[in-house]
């Protein structure tokens, strides 16, 4: 029984195609991220460093009894989230499968 599950299931998997495109949509999103990263640790954070009065922005934290709570790494994963959303919605404006309005 387990033999046919398996079986099936690498049919349905390879038939469809998914297992390429599941590779390719890993390879994308990592690139993705690794742009996002550098757009805002070498480009974005750099122009707001003058605002920012303490030093390294990724060491900001608050005392909360005995942990930390990491606000520069909650700062830097939203603007990634950000960024990376945006380059998305870029992509798929460009490749005409966005949407046309947003309701």
């Amino acid at each position: 029984m387990l033999k046919g599950v398996l079986r099936d299931y690498a049919a349905f998997f390879l038939r469809k195609g998914l297992a390429l495109e599941v590779a390719i949509a890993m390879v994308i999103g990592q690139q993705i991220t690794d742009i996002t990263r550098s757009l805002s640790n070498d480009l974005l954070m750099p122009l707001l460093m003058p605002l920012l009065h303490a030093g390294n922005w990724h060491r900001w934290s608050i005392a909360y009894f005995d942990n930390t709570i990491e606000l520069g790494k909650l700062i830097d994963m939203g603007l990634n989230t950000v960024i990376t959303g945006f380059a998305l919605y870029l992509i798929l404006k460009a490749t005409g499968r966005g949407s046309r309005s947003v309701d």
